[in-house]
């Protein structure tokens, strides 16, 4: 250690450990390395820097650092611990400091830190580079590698995908975020969060931001230099002479139990972000998959009775959700169309004598160009450029312009209409759809604010007006929607048809954000470890008509049992008086959801995941699925022991196993099976268990 006139100790080097992880900064060059708990340098030479928007690159990297506090005690939302930060003086008074924290028994290092601007001229920040350059060291060649795609949004894919090929493109700005890195063979770009996996030497590497309130933020892979980088976008905005500003906080494990990992991520981003997860799941119907935009007063009502109907499959559903097709006009959610003669009070009202909650769907953060708002005040619309509206989608025969949510005037709007829907209608549960529009990269009033600033000032605005009422997001980014919805979509919008509708085949993989089933259900299991952290899962409706779809059986069973398994919503969509009992039955045997989320045990070996398993504390379950188009035989593992199995569809009893069980499986077609380990040899009453396991979670009493 050696000083320097300014005060502070120059370190050669400083290590900070938990006894689980250590962070090693050689402070002479400007980088750092993570050791796992064996002491293995997983994480090498990596630094933290700044981009500003002139492109301008500012780097820890090759320049000496001074300690400014070690082993400082911290006590957040993410628990106690330790930390130690450091700064390095990079070019005529901008200065870059670093924050590293290591919390008690947390495997894992977070990383956070500012630009300081002592200039005499403002600096705008394009974004923090909170990971730059750090090589993985795991023990393996690139291409053997996999990688976990955290898509921006709710109908974003979320997939595993290998390394030896290349990343799946998305399109901005509504899959995917305008500011990314430009697209080149061997780099892998993830939203929010990331993992990689390496198959050969099975350890890991998870990382993702636990802060989201302030900046969008990506995580890049490049195959071929074996480095991983993490931007947080700070979007152009100005830091003051004099003044500074902070990245996001990015948290790094090492590991060789992924699954594991990925889920304690979760639990800090819920932490810190203060996430909405409740144990009451929410169940419905909504009218959108079957009605479309023709919903009417009376089909609602039509299936209102039968919701009420009482006998052996009852539905004990809680909301009632009217979905698109009741509004005047995009924009114009205070006028109801000429389907709903009664208006949606008095709908409301029908509802709650009837013993459920009413829920209606909204997409707030739209104008549409026929709407009387955008001839009103043309003015709240987000600028593409100087005087051209931001199209943040077209749909309902006309363009639908951005909101700007930084405009106070809006913010006003917002919440006067949420407030009529809530207090004045009696609504108990709003679905706000196509919400990413809040956070497309264009012109504000405010040009001092984030895409995320902006799109999170929208949310506080309706939960601020809709209490404790319920608020489901959809089409929302999925970082920047933490803390503020009770639930969020993670998938595709789910149809009545297994793959998206023209070309079956797909090569490029450029169609897995539409509408399917199949796309619903990927990011549905993909996606397992955000329910019951950050919001309720929603894997979008159940589809179980034999009617007006091209669902065969066996994929209407998978679509549920995926379903199940998630432990997330649970909402119908179909047009209940036309169900068979056979059909109202499959949708009753998931009701009440278990609220458990089930894990893609084979998450990094498959392209898509074929097994769940689900531990229910007396019992587990596991569903196995051939997602080919021909019948496939596969074999499911089994936990280490003997077990009692038996079919959760068919409820048979399949006797006492061990090591793997054996299945032929149609196109698209599943089991679910139900496992307890066996005390003794099969006799009658094992034969009986069966009845105790028809869905994950519950134990039905024995006839």
């Amino acid at each position: 250690m050696r000083s320097t006139g300014s005060g502070f100790p120059v370190l050669e080097a400083f290590e900070l450990s938990n006894g689980l992880i250590a962070v090693r900064l050689d402070a002479e060059n400007g980088v750092f390395d993570v050791r796992d708990g064996d002491g293995d340098r997983v994480v090498s030479d990596a630094a933290f820097g700044v981009v500003l928007t002139d492109g301008s690159p500012l780097s820890s990297r090759g320049l000496s650092m001074r300690l400014v506090s070690a082993n400082q005690p911290v006590d957040d939302a993410l628990g106690g611990g330790l930390g130690m930060t450091a700064e390095v003086d990079i070019r005529n008074g901008l200065s870059l400091s670093v924050t590293v924290t290591l919390y008690d028994a947390a495997p894992s290092v977070v990383i956070d830190g500012d630009l300081h601007n002592e200039t005499p001229e403002p600096a705008r920040v394009a974004r923090f580079d909170v990971l730059q350059g750090a090589r993985l060291n795991l023990a393996s060649s690139g291409e053997t590698w996999r990688f976990y795609k955290q898509g921006w949004q709710s109908w974003s894919p979320t997939l595993l995908l290998e390394c030896s090929g290349e990343d799946v493109p998305m399109a901005p700005s509504v899959i995917a975020p305008s500011t990314q890195p430009e697209a080149r063979a061997g780099r892998f770009v993830s939203d929010l969060m990331t993992a990689v996996f390496s198959p050969e030497c099975r350890r890991s590497i998870v990382a993702g931001f636990v802060t989201t309130g302030d900046q969008m933020s990506q995580i890049w892979l490049d195959r071929e230099a074996q480095t991983l980088a993490a931007w947080s976008y700070a979007d152009g905005i100005t830091v003051p002479p004099g003044g500074k500003m902070r990245s996001e906080r990015l948290l790094i494990e090492p590991t060789r139990a992924p699954l594991e990992a990925m889920e304690r991520y979760g639990d800090a981003l819920g932490r810190a972000m203060h996430g909405r997860p409740s144990a009451d799941i929410a169940t419905g119907w909504c009218s959108w998959y079957q009605y479309w935009q023709g919903v009417s007063e009376e089909a609602v009502l039509a299936n209102l009775e039968e919701l009420s109907r009482k006998g052996r499959y009852a539905l004990a559903v809680e909301y009632v959700q009217i979905d698109d097709g009741w509004q005047a006009d995009i924009g114009d959610w205070l006028g109801v169309n000429g389907k709903f003669p009664h208006g949606l009070r008095w709908l409301v009202e029908r509802i709650h004598e009837a013993g459920f909650k009413a829920g209606l769907w909204l997409a707030p953060f739209l104008i549409g160009k026929k709407s009387r708002l955008w001839k009103e005040h043309p003015e709240w619309a987000v600028q593409y450029k100087p005087g051209k509206p931001f199209i943040a989608m077209q749909n309902w025969g006309q363009d639908c312009y951005a909101l700007d949510l930084t405009r106070p005037e809006v913010i006003e709007w917002l919440k006067f209409v949420v407030r009529t829907v809530c207090e004045g209608w009696g609504f108990d549960y709003v679905k706000i759809d196509f919400i990413y529009a809040g956070a497309v990269d264009g012109m504000r009033c405010d040009a001092e604010v984030t895409r995320a600033q902006a799109y999170r000032r929208g949310l506080e605005a309706i939960r601020e007006a809709v209490g404790e009422r319920f608020v489901l997001g959809c089409g929302n980014p999925m970082g920047a929607s933490v803390g503020l919805v009770n639930g969020a979509r993670i998938s595709p919008d789910i149809a009545p048809f297994w793959k998206p509708r023209g070309r079956s085949d797909d090569p490029q993989r450029k169609r897995m954000s539409e509408p399917s089933a199949l796309n619903a259900i990927r990011n549905t299991m993909t996606r397992w470890w955000m329910h019951g952290r950050l919001w309720q899962n929603d894997p979008d409706c159940l589809l179980v008509r034999s009617e007006e779809t091209a669902l065969t059986e066996d994929e209407v069973r998978t679509l549920a049992t995926v379903i199940a398994m998630s432990g997330g919503m649970v909402a119908d969509s179909d047009d209940l008086a036309r169900l068979s009992d056979e059909r109202r039955q499959w949708l009753s045997m998931l009701l009440p959801p278990s609220g458990k989320a089930a894990r893609p045990i084979d998450l990094f070996e498959s392209d898509v995941s074929r097994l769940l398993e689900l531990d229910c504390g007396s019992h587990r379950m596991l569903a196995v699925f051939n997602w080919g188009d021909a019948i496939a035989r596969i074999e499911a593992p089994l936990p280490a022991g003997r077990f009692e199995v038996f079919d959760a569809w068919s409820h048979d009893y399949l006797g006492v196993r061990e090591g793997c069980l054996p299945f032929e499986l149609p196109p698209h077609g599943c089991r679910l099976i139900a496992l307890r380990l066996s005390a003794t040899e099969e006799n009658e009453a094992s034969r009986e268990l069966p009845k105790l396991f028809r869905w994950p979670g519950f134990e039905r009493e024995r006839s």
